[in-house]
């Protein structure tokens, strides 16, 4: 009895021990995580960079080693013919410890090493999105450079900005460019159309990020936030595929883009037993796009909206099978570059599988209006004559129009 005593003693030092060793603040707020197992199982390499790691969490791999001298050869770009740095280096110094606690895991690089890396992956992100604006307006001739001498490499350099585990902190991104910004009229902000797709004047004034993707998130959310800003919170619910929607008499159309008007690519409508969608053009680097844009919006508090991953949950109700893909893509909703409808409808069901519920839903108003439209007996009646034959549906669509 008393051996077991002892080790309960025992045990109850150890703890104790522990506890006293233990130390947590809740004051830092951290920005960038490990993406969850939950998100990265459906497809882990959504998540990698291909060619540059920007930050401490890819850092080292072998494949990325190239981008390195290139790193280099921006900040020497840079410098021109002054080989000071001094500078740059100490207004680093001073964002150190933010720059830190902006990682959820400890960062095991001495303070030397880790201003050196967030110095030139911040000179880089600059001078690549300064380049890539003179390639564009053609100031700068693509044969012959480094970089922007093959498109499949600029586009995957785009791509591996967008990761979620390859950022670090804008304040670290801002302090640079407006150490090597001789132009104070400009922004940073001025930069990112490429990352965007929106000319440089449709930057919203007050968007505002801790990294380069959520800078992305909130410009390309920008005008949707706005539109749902005055209503009422929804909680999430389910609708059927478009295939049974189309059954239950719901026309799905393409959503038209109007001239001098924001028609933001989220912006879904339900009006007169029609579902309005925006086209979406699924490429080779979709998929990774909006998986890191959930994994931004995982990490976000719960009361922030998250439009994206609303965004996808609706498509993947929308899409149950290739048949449904096949739907959307002959209403002009969908359109791609990966090959047939079965591809497509792997890519929607991949980004929908873990898409979180969250206390706000986007499209609760929307989903309500449809479901309400489908519980109606009347429609529910046209729904099924329609399916019950052409002379049958004829003859029943006279009488409902008599009635």
């Amino acid at each position: 009895m008393s051996e077991i005593g002892s080790c309960s003693n025992d045990l109850n030092v150890s703890i104790v021990q522990l506890l006293n060793d233990f130390c947590y603040t809740a004051s830092a707020t951290p920005s960038i995580y490990r993406v969850d197992d939950c998100l990265r199982n459906t497809n882990e390499k959504a998540y990698d960079p291909m060619f540059i790691s920007i930050g401490p969490l890819h850092r080292g791999k072998s494949n990325l080693e190239a981008m390195e001298l290139h790193k280099m050869r921006y900040l020497k770009q840079l410098l021109g013919d002054s080989t000071s740095v001094d500078i740059y280096v100490d207004a680093i110094r001073n964002l150190e410890q933010s720059a830190r606690e902006f990682y959820a895991q400890e960062i095991g690089l001495d303070a030397d090493q880790f201003v050196k890396m967030l110095l030139l992956d911040g000179i880089f992100i600059i001078e690549f999105l300064c380049e890539y604006r003179l390639v564009d307006g053609g100031e700068v001739k693509m044969d012959g450079n480094p970089i922007f001498g093959s498109l499949y490499v600029v586009s995957q350099l785009l791509r591996d900005l967008m990761l979620f585990e390859n950022q670090i902190p804008m304040s670290i991104v801002e302090a640079l460019f407006r150490l090597s910004n001789k132009d104070d009229k400009k922004e940073f902000k001025d930069l990112i159309w490429p990352l965007t797709g929106y000319s440089r004047g449709d930057v919203p004034n007050d968007a505002n990020a801790r990294h380069l993707l959520g800078l992305v998130h909130s410009v390309k959310c920008f005008s949707f936030a706005q539109l749902r800003s005055h209503e009422k919170c929804w909680t999430q619910k389910n609708i059927n595929s478009a295939t049974d929607l189309r059954e239950a008499g719901i026309v799905i159309k393409k959503k038209p883009w109007v001239m001098g008007k924001d028609c933001s690519w989220l912006d879904i409508t339900f009006k007169k037993r029609t579902l309005y969608i925006p086209e979406l053009m699924i490429t080779d680097e979709t998929e990774s796009w909006f998986k890191n844009m959930i994994a931004y919006e995982f990490y976000l508090p719960i009361s922030i909206p998250k439009y994206v991953s609303d965004y996808l949950f609706f498509l993947h109700c929308l899409m149950s099978s290739s048949k449904d893909a096949e739907v959307l893509r002959r209403c002009g909703v969908i359109s791609s570059w990966l090959g047939g409808d079965a591809r497509v409808y792997e890519v929607i069901d991949r980004l929908g599988t873990h898409v979180f519920n969250w206390r706000y839903f986007s499209y609760g108003g929307v989903f309500e209006s449809i479901n309400d439209h489908c519980g109606s007996k009347w429609n529910r009646l046209r729904a099924n004559l329609k399916n019950s034959g052409p002379v049958i549906s004829f003859i029943a669509s006279v009488a409902l129009r008599l009635l």
